[in-house]
């Protein structure tokens, strides 16, 4: 079984969730021409397990810019 999946198969969460931060940093290092992290996120909601094998495609839209 691959580490990043559990005893059924499944891809972990944690997983899936690193890749679509590392895809929302893409979009925003583009957009701002430097540095850019992500301060927080407010949920996440899984709606079907990901098994082993899966296709994942992860797609991103600017929707706001903000300063810190």
């Amino acid at each position: 079984m691959p580490a990043d999946a559990n005893a059924y198969g499944d891809i972990f969460g944690g997983w899936l969730m690193s890749q679509m931060d590392m895809a929302a940093g893409l979009v925003a290092a583009r957009f701002s021409k430097g540095r850019a992290v992500t301060v927080a996120m407010d949920g996440m909601q899984f709606h079907a397990p990901v098994a082993v094998g899966d296709e994942v495609s992860v797609f991103c839209e600017m929707v706001k810019v903000g300063r810190t």
